[in-house]
């Protein structure tokens, strides 16, 4: 009897797991448990090193204020080695294992998208400070982001084209097996079109490729105005190269995936005079933006990325949604983040939609020697 009674009520908690009921509450008398999944290895190592680092410095920070509503936050990280499928097997373990309270990450979209549905199954809160593929949020009211999205940041860089660089004629060179690039160009064309300009050539490449000469070499024949490369770090660097080895010296233009400290080095010049968007500016005179600055450089002794001023920023986003919610309550908090309006971040001052997205600006910088400099910000109402 008392065998058959374990078994029913190991069922029963499998379905109550299964209808969203929450799993551990996610705090306790001192501490609150916080999840966050972000990748310290494999290909996109830096943008989750970056991120966790942000995210270690507010929490050093509200910790010695004295945490949130009294409690100290206890952080709980799993690497998602740049893999999908490990955003989710480590989502299933801050879930069900660790019963965090709310869950910080990905960085990347693939993987946000392959945990989201857990976070959701489970009634936890996610957030992610950086995943602009669209569909992210699309995977239930639990999911969340303080990111600009991919439509907006595709759609902006096609103004900058435009309007700053005066660009009648564009080229694209995409990764065709990578999301982020293939829906990045998709929105740039589109909104560059919908301005009076002409897409003279859109190239493709597999991933891993390390040899663009042959679209390079088409792109060139279409003599365009700017290329876009809506790529990561190390493919623009590597496609600038072949780009001036080819005598194709017009400007290049990316988005946030440009941004690492191993561009420009990667680069070896051939990026110079380039411009990309991105989530914050570090030479911003926002009392804000030089606070955390500075207070960033004390803690690790280089500049941050906006991948650490994204995880800084989400940090106090989950702060401001318990204090709203009022109580340790996840689907108060949910609540809470799903009204938050005009946080002001070191990433911009910005609202969550309806979508339970962030409307916010981008930042367009320009590489100068070892430096990225402040164009100017591009504002959700320019590009509607």
């Amino acid at each position: 009897m008392r065998k058959a009674l374990g078994v029913l009520a190991l069922m029963a908690v499998a379905l109550a797991a299964g209808c969203g009921t929450k799993i551990g509450p996610g705090f306790d008398d001192k501490e609150v448990n916080l999840g966050l999944f972000v990748s310290t290895s494999g290909e996109i190592a830096t943008f989750g090193e970056d991120t966790k680092k942000g995210v270690e410095l507010a929490i050093e920070e509200i910790n010695a204020a004295g945490g949130i509503k009294g409690k100290k936050i206890k952080l709980t990280h799993y690497d998602t080695a740049s893999k999908p499928e490990e955003g989710k097997a480590a989502a299933t373990k801050l879930a069900t294992q660790d019963g965090v309270f709310v869950a910080m990450g990905a960085v990347a979209s693939g993987i946000s998208l392959a945990a989201a549905p857990e976070f959701q199954k489970y009634g936890i809160p996610m957030i992610s400070p950086s995943s602009t593929n669209p569909t992210v949020t699309e995977q239930g009211n639990y999911i969340f982001r303080i990111c600009y999205l991919d439509d907006f940041q595709g759609a902006a860089c096609a103004v900058f084209a435009m309007n700053d660089l005066k660009a009648k004629k564009a080229a694209i060179l995409q990764n065709q097996d990578d999301a982020y690039s293939t829906g990045l160009a998709d929105f740039f064309e589109a909104r560059f079109k919908k301005a009076g300009g002409t897409v003279v050539a859109k190239e493709s490449y597999k991933k891993g490729t390390t040899d663009f000469n042959t679209q390079v070499t088409n792109i060139k024949a279409k003599s365009p105005d700017v290329v876009f490369l809506p790529c990561y770090y190390n493919d623009a660097a590597l496609i600038a190269q072949q780009c001036r080895a080819q005598g194709l010296n017009v400007p290049l233009l990316g988005g946030d995936g440009w941004e690492s400290d191993k561009l420009v080095p990667n680069a070896k010049g051939a990026l110079e005079g380039c411009y990309f968007g991105n989530h914050y500016a570090e030479a911003d005179e926002n009392a804000r933006v030089k606070a955390f600055v500075e207070a960033y450089r004390k803690k690790y002794g280089n500049a941050p990325s906006s991948l650490a001023a994204l995880g800084y920023d989400v940090v106090y986003v989950v702060k401001k949604a318990i204090e709203d919610a009022g109580e340790f309550d996840r689907a108060k908090v949910r609540d809470a983040l799903a009204k938050l309006k005009g946080f002001e971040g070191v990433t911009g001052k910005f609202d969550i939609d309806e979508r339970r997205d962030a409307r916010k600006s981008i930042s367009m910088l320009k590489i100068e020697g070892e430096k990225f400099k402040f164009v100017r910000q591009i504002n959700p109402s320019e590009v509607e």
